[in-house]
């Protein structure tokens, strides 16, 4: 319904936008409301629908910028997935827009409001927000639908889909006080102009999609394949207790890992995993390695990652990512319905990096993730915002069929994990500083007693690392959702079957 009898002078700008998405209700199967009858404008557009409380919020904000003009209008444009699907728009406009709906109705913050202009463009007015915490509000209203895109509708982009841009109301509005359409898709121009600026020098390292170890570029110099040596058995035998890694890898007793030079070379095995749930192997961790120079030791798993903060961690991610793609791949091409747990560093789910290393996931069909992928969140600052990990979670969730975050064992902080709404917390002993190393007994209790208090946050517990058989009976029959590590199995080259591994075996008496 059009607004009339306004004496403010800008009823142009108002009639200049359409009306606003449909309610959250429509995204949860509620009946959709009857189309509202088009009322004739004035002095508008022929096309335009104004709702009441768009136009008054940016009446609000005309009213209180005092001709100044200062106030910023936020626009999160869908332009970069709109050209992506190309011809397939017009089939999933109707949905993308609903999903879009969703996730501006759960970041936008109450009193604030927003319309749609177009078919891919959404103006956000935020009444009642400070300007810096708006601009948060938008990218990440942007980086939350994005995944989600990626997720249901797109795959193989290395760019943002969705945007997040701002302009001031002086450039949003013509000489006649209407919505000046160009301006608005000036700053959207802008913000990909800058963005594909920035993603430029990242694209070199990503590596191609093959079944050999992943060759990565970084300022020039080429990965290397690693060799896997004797791990290229592809029948394995859980009553097998593999033997301690010698040499081949570094000590995690050791030093902090030092920065990742250009030829350095990355390879991947897949770790098996013991599950309560079945009491079988049936999941597979994925596990890198890292060589910096050739016949040096291996930095393993998490090993392999520098400090926070470093440019290589998410292209430690984006390998990881693309060599769990291809194992899920093998084992579909197999029937074999395992799980794969996939860790991924904080450094780079927790930034604007998050959408290349998440990217490779959509080639997998999404029954196929929500049903057998488990991403392992670790690398968390010890400071970090509770709001911060719930953010990040819920951006991967959608991904995959749940996520765990990676906790120490001498400070879990499991109150923060269970308010960020992860299913469960993993600990790896293959992270424990020397002070906190000790006998098997002691071990075993610490673990137990994190167990006990997680299970009254309803969250399962996984334990990584386990080298001494003790310890791999003793997680089995305490009761850990799952269990891995060189005193189960050896590492294997690929993903392979399940396998029967009920506790009846492991509290029988070891030969």
């Amino acid at each position: 319904m059009v607004k009339k009898g306004k004496a403010s002078g800008n009823t142009g700008v108002l009639s200049a936008f359409t009306r606003p998405l449909a309610a959250i209700g429509r995204l949860i199967g509620g009946p959709k409301p009857a189309p509202e009858p088009v009322a004739k404008p004035v002095a508008a557009s022929p096309a335009s629908l104004v709702d009441d409380s768009f136009s008054l919020a940016l009446e609000g904000l005309l009213g209180e910028d005092d001709g100044d003009f200062q106030t910023k209008l936020h626009l999160i444009s869908l332009v970069e997935f709109h050209e992506a699907v190309g011809d397939k728009w017009a089939r999933i406009a109707e949905k993308v827009m609903l999903i879009a709906e969703g996730v501006i109705n759960l970041h936008l913050g109450a009193g604030n409001v927003y319309g749609r202009k177009g078919s891919d463009l959404f103006v956000l007015v935020f009444r009642h927000t400070p300007p810096a915490e708006a601009r948060r509000h938008a990218v990440r209203i942007a980086q939350d639908l994005g995944t989600r895109l990626v997720g249901s509708q797109f795959t193989g982009h290395d760019r943002p889909l969705a945007l997040a841009a701002e302009i001031s109301l002086k450039d949003a509005l013509t000489e006649d006080g209407q919505l000046n359409l160009a301006a608005l898709a000036s700053a959207v121009t802008e913000t990909r102009a800058v963005i594909a600026e920035q993603a430029e020098p990242e694209r070199a390292p990503i590596a191609p999609s093959s079944d050999d170890p992943v060759r990565a570029r970084q300022s020039g110099p080429q990965w290397t394949a690693m060799q896997t040596g004797e791990q290229s058995r592809s029948d394995p035998n859980w009553q097998a207790v593999a033997a301690e890694r010698g040499p081949s890898t570094i000590d995690p007793g050791l030093d902090a890992t030092p920065p990742m030079p250009g030829d350095a070379a990355l390879s991947m095995v897949w770790r098996p995993t013991w599950m309560e749930e079945g009491e079988v192997i049936g999941a597979y961790r994925a596990q890198v390695l890292r060589v910096d120079e050739p016949g040096r030791p291996a930095y393993e798993g998490s090993r392999a990652y520098p400090a926070l903060g470093e440019d290589c961690i998410p292209i430690l991610d984006r390998f990881v990512a693309g060599a769990a793609v291809r194992g899920i791949k093998a084992a579909m091409a197999e029937a074999s319905p395992v799980r794969i747990v996939v860790p991924l560093h904080w450094g780079s789910l927790g930034t604007s990096a998050r959408l290349s290393v998440l990217g490779p996931f959509a080639d997998i069909p999404e029954e196929v993730r929500t049903q057998g992928l488990i991403i392992d969140l670790f690398g968390l600052p010890a400071n970090l915002a509770p709001v911060s990990l719930s953010e990040a979670v819920t951006a991967i969730r959608p991904l995959c069929r749940e996520v765990m975050i990676r906790v120490p064992l001498s400070n879990p902080v499991l109150n923060r994990a269970a308010l960020a709404g992860a299913s469960g917390i993993s600990i790896d002993l293959a992270e424990l500083p020397n002070a906190d190393k000790t006998d098997d007994d002691h071990l075993l209790a610490a673990l137990i007693r994190v167990k006990t208090e997680a299970a009254a946050l309803d969250l399962g517990v996984s334990v990584w690392g386990v080298r001494r058989r003790k310890v791999v009976v003793g997680a089995v029959l305490g009761g850990f959702a799952m269990m891995n590590g060189p005193g189960l199995m050896k590492d294997l080259p690929r993903p392979a079957k399940i396998l029967p591994a009920p506790r009846s075996r492991f509290a029988a008496p070891s030969s």
